[in-house]
């Protein structure tokens, strides 16, 4: 890259930075932010990307995925050679949208992961939102900083700072999440969440179609008849998305014994890479599969820094879950009102309902980590607000 085409990208890079922190004052303004939640989001974009740097400081030692979807190489079976001859969903979504930026411009892959931090991080500012409506200013300090403290858990950061199919993933969901969060006002922002998720990674928009299902059923707001109606719109939209997706798995019937023989034929694709964090997950009961989804790798598997933060962030998950447990012991003892957003309590959903994807799919801990830094957030809040609602109550506090 010579030294013209770096000032520029330089100069792009500074103006998104910049526009992201005047968006961030807007909507702190408009959302009435405490002092405290509009400097945490300002860190948070800081934080997110400052991450951007440190993906593509690891691509460039290691190698990736977000390297061919920048350079257009990661499928070629379209044989495309025009902007719109890319369009199409998953990997083909991801070449369509870099060809201008890369194809067109030439602008380098530092840029690319630059622009898809900007992406990412405004669906987690979404999910902040969220987080803001049931935190008020009122909360206990501790409480207040502790759920703004899980959103610079690192995981999300890194898969979502950079190239890849995560950061429109996160988008997709945080629109989804403000819409159920905010319904009716933000419900259009629902709908474009769920299908920007199934067009990114199919799989995961069918999960967060279900759970949207869910959140709407449970709408008091909306009627009998209009919960009949749209249910019916959505059944028809899952049988395509499930159409759609074993088409994509190459399976001939749909039968439990098709599930398991494509679950085999993905475990064996992966051990075909022999990589180093490979698991035995067909061994594995269905609770250790869950286990190893949600909390590996554990300590006994660091072999550098990168595992190092892995283990770290999953060990606060597992202390997360367990108070997530107590909270719910608790409740059920002693009857409180736990006061639990119904938004979260889908969070909870969804993160059972992946994990539950990802045990028949997946044997590769990195992939994991990777996959799940997706949903884990919205899992990490509920439990936070679970262990803030048995507090309030043992202690009697505000």
């Amino acid at each position: 890259m010579g030294i013209e085409e770096m000032g520029v990208e330089v100069v792009l890079i500074f103006g998104l930075v910049v526009l992201l922190v005047w968006s961030n004052v807007t909507v702190a303004k408009s959302t009435g932010m405490s002092k405290i939640q509009a400097w945490g989001l300002q860190f948070i974009w800081v934080y997110h990307f400052l991450f951007s740097f440190v993906f593509y400081y690891y691509l460039q030692k290691n190698g990736g995925d977000a390297i061919r979807y920048w350079d257009l190489t990661a499928d070629l079976s379209q044989g495309a050679s025009t902007w719109w001859e890319h369009w199409g969903r998953g990997t083909f979504f991801l070449q369509w949208f870099n060809f201008v930026p890369s194809k067109v411009f030439g602008l380098d892959f530092l840029f690319g992961n630059v622009l898809y931090a900007c992406i990412s991080f405004l669906g987690i500012r979404e999910i902040y939102l969220v987080g803001v409506k049931y935190w008020p200013e009122a909360s206990p300090k501790w409480m207040e900083w502790g759920w703004m403290g899980l959103f610079f858990l690192p995981n999300l950061h890194f898969w979502s700072s950079g190239v890849g199919k995560e950061a429109f993933l996160i988008l997709g969901l945080g629109w989804a999440v403000r819409g159920l969060a905010d319904f009716p006002r933000h419900w259009i922002l629902m709908v474009f969440g769920v299908l920007l998720s199934f067009w990114v990674r199919p799989i995961s928009g069918l999960v967060l179609g279900l759970v949207v299902w869910l959140g709407l059923l449970s709408e008091k707001r909306i009627s009998v008849l209009y919960k009949t109606g749209f249910s019916l719109v959505i059944l028809f939209a899952v049988a395509y998305a499930v159409e759609r997706i074993f088409v994509a798995m190459h399976l001939e019937e749909i039968s439990l014994s098709a599930l398991r023989q494509f679950s085999a034929g993905q475990m064996e694709f992966l051990r075909g890479f022999g990589a180093a964090s490979e698991v035995p997950m067909e061994e594995y009961s269905w609770a250790a599969k869950l286990w190893t989804v949600l909390f590996m790798p554990i300590w006994t598997d660091i072999r550098d820094f990168w595992d190092l933060a892995a283990v770290m962030e999953n060990i606060l998950a597992f202390l997360l879950l367990l108070g997530l447990v107590f909270g719910l012991a608790y409740w059920w003892f002693t009857k409180i009102n736990m006061d639990i957003p119904g938004v979260l309590k889908l969070g909870l959903v969804m993160a059972i309902l992946m994990g539950i994807v990802f045990s028949l799919t997946l044997n590769n801990l990195g992939i994991m980590m990777r996959m799940k830094s997706t949903y884990m957030l919205l899992c990490y809040l509920a439990a936070w607000r679970v262990i803030y609602s048995a507090n309030k109550s043992y202690y009697c506090i505000s």
